[in-house]
């Protein structure tokens, strides 16, 4: 979160709009993302899961979820997935770069 955080400036102003899920309780995102001084919402899949289900992305080992990003454009097309679990930076990087492309009209 801290990558989108950091990106938060640039993608707004291409007409991205970031959303943070995950399985974590309200409180805990809420906490979280005032200790982390996020401008955008985390929201809270908790306690029935059914994002992650929907999405696909529940670990095998319980009921959190991958750390998985997706990219829509604005009529609601998936245009890109980052699934990588070795490298945050990976997630804010390449949705930025998905970002600019949708914004170039590719």
């Amino acid at each position: 979160m801290e990558g989108f955080q950091h990106r938060y400036a640039e993608l707004q102003a291409l007409g991205a709009r970031v959303v943070g899920v995950s399985t974590d309780t309200w409180a805990t995102q809420g906490a979280f993302a005032k200790e982390m001084g996020l401008e955008f919402p985390l929201l809270s899949d908790w306690p029935n899961g059914r994002a992650v289900a929907a999405f696909g992305v529940q670990r095998e080992q319980g009921p959190t979820a991958r750390r998985v990003t997706f990219v829509f454009d604005a009529g609601g097309v998936l245009r890109e997935v980052i699934d990588d679990e070795r490298s945050m930076e990976a997630h804010p990087e390449g949705a930025l770069a998905a970002v600019r492309r949708i914004a170039e009209g590719g």
